[in-house]
């Protein structure tokens, strides 16, 4: 059962109970044969940005010529999980032309899901009759993608769900590493890539329930290919996990382990996931 929280949007990335960032348990929670995982989004990932510092790069996202191409379900399954990412990257530098685009790519998309017809309607009128008002767009979308994953969850489309995140997990990876043009350890956006890595590990694991699926099969592997590499960073002892719950229902964590990766870990991570987000795309 998913809970709605605000910047919600795209990506069903799972999020592990060791990241530093703010989270709210009712509204991004996931039930699954018993499982609580929670999951951050792409908008989550891509908050750390400093627009200030980091310029939009519209040759890092996949064309929206590219729908065209996509027949085969697994095909469109991941690529709804990229074009996910590319929206919120858009809206996040409030690129608003291209991402009322990429909104009506994801809802032609949506055909193949197993969701309500109104659902699978392109929404680009709200985009439209909002696009002077940027919050009121990334609101809109959050609560697309939010009402998309909801359906989904409701539907028991676990092995599309998990499909669909790790897409979008790959698009996000390959945008952030993308933006870094100089290694640096201490690089914001470094440690919030690495700080997915037990969170990765749970999507691993509540999709290999699924690997009897053919689906699923490359999806496995593309998650086993990133883990290979996560799993060499550095996790330095931290202070004691711990949390503190708001009134208004938001848990903040505090303390915990720091991952950090090297200069080789992020340049095999930067051709390993460069290398299997133009497999997908392609």
């Amino acid at each position: 059962m998913y809970y709605r929280r605000f910047g919600l949007l795209v990506t069903i990335l799972l999020v592990s109970l060791y990241c530093k960032s703010e989270i709210s348990i009712q509204n991004d929670t996931t039930k699954t044969d018993g499982d609580f995982y929670l999951y951050p989004t792409p908008s989550e990932i891509f908050e750390v940005i400093d627009v200030g510092k980091v310029s939009f790069n519209k040759d890092l996202l996949n064309p929206i010529d590219n729908e065209q191409k996509y027949i085969l379900s697994k095909d469109k399954y991941l690529n709804i999980g990229i074009y996910m990412a590319d929206l919120t990257y858009c809206t996040f530098f409030s690129k608003k032309a291209k991402s009322k685009l990429y909104y009506e790519a994801i809802s032609n998309m949506c055909g193949c899901l197993l969701i309500s017809s109104n659902l699978k309607g392109c929404l680009s009128k709200e985009i439209a009759e909002n696009a002077e008002d940027i919050d009121s767009v990334f609101k809109t979308v959050n609560t697309y993608y939010y009402d998309i994953m909801t359906e989904l969850d409701e539907n028991k489309s676990n092995n599309v769900i998990y499909t669909i995140t790790t897409g979008a997990y790959v698009e996000s990876f390959y945008i952030m590493l993308n933006l870094v043009n100089v290694f640096d350890e201490e690089n914001v956006l470094l440690q919030k890539i690495a700080e997915e890595k037990y969170a990765l590990h749970n999507l691993h694991k509540f999709s290999k329930r699924y690997e009897s699926d053919s689906n699923l099969t490359d999806i496995i592997r593309y998650q086993e290919e990133i883990l290979k590499i996560f799993d060499l960073f550095l996790v330095s002892k931290g202070t004691k996990r711990s949390f503190t719950i708001a009134d208004d229902g938001k848990i903040k964590f505090t303390g915990g382990s720091k991952i950090t990766m090297n200069k080789e870990q992020f340049e095999d991570l930067k051709v390993t996931v460069e290398n299997i987000r133009n497999e997908i795309i392609n």
